[in-house]
């Protein structure tokens, strides 16, 4: 919960902070695979009607999914400058 309040803040005062693109990148998906993770974890722990191999099979394609996103988007990878 605290990381998407903090994730919030971020965007919010993005502009005052004068974060640079790389940076805010980084944060950004810092923060969303802390928030995926905490998610994972409270979904895995929450006794319900759901069966636990089908929520754990659920919660490993966010996983896979956001792991996805992240090497596709390759936020840590420097970018070339246009000249």
């Amino acid at each position: 919960m605290w990381a998407i309040f903090a994730v919030a803040l971020l965007a919010a005062f993005r502009r005052r902070l004068r974060l640079r693109p790389r940076a805010w990148r980084i944060g950004h998906m810092v923060l969303a695979a802390i928030i995926v993770v905490g998610t994972v974890v409270h979904a895995i722990l929450i006794e319900g009607t759901m069966e636990t191999m089908s929520k754990v099979a659920l919660c490993a394609l966010v996983l896979a999914a956001t792991m996805k996103v992240i090497a596709d988007l390759r936020v840590w990878a420097k970018r070339p400058t246009s000249r």
